[in-house]
């Protein structure tokens, strides 16, 4: 196996401890080993979407940083968001949902520039069509 290193906040290992206490894992590398193929499962059905793509978006990130990076991605993307939920919540976060529909390169595009945001706390995505056929 290879051994990688990398630098998280504290907060991060405190939450990594946790889930490995929670989840059963045997170590902290299971839970990345098994959060690293969580996202190679994304990234392959989003290489899966083709042609016309429905989906719904939904996002959290911190309400301080409220008009960064995640902003400027949804107005340049603004051709494929067909309609948008934005709401506050426990006081320190925003929780929005778009309704996505447009080209499958587009959205792509979409959900990769919102996912490069350091703001993000989270991102999920759900395509109810446009996707390629296993």
């Amino acid at each position: 196996m290879t051994i990688i290193t990398f630098s998280v906040p504290e907060e991060f290992e405190e939450s990594l401890n946790e889930a490995v206490r929670r989840m059963g894992f045997v170590n902290r590398s299971e839970a990345i080993r098994y959060a690293l193929r969580l996202l190679f499962s994304e990234l392959r059905s989003l290489d899966r979407m083709r042609g016309r793509v429905l989906a719904v978006v939904a996002v959290t990130y911190s309400r301080e940083s409220e008009k960064t990076r995640v902003c400027k991605v949804q107005h340049e993307y603004g051709d494929v968001i067909h309609a948008y939920f934005h709401a506050h919540v426990e006081d320190e976060r925003c929780v929005e949902v778009m309704v996505i529909n447009g080209d499958s390169d587009r959205v792509r595009e979409f959900i990769n520039g919102l996912r490069a945001s350091r703001d993000l706390e989270q991102l999920r995505v759900v395509v109810l069509s446009g996707l390629e056929s296993d």
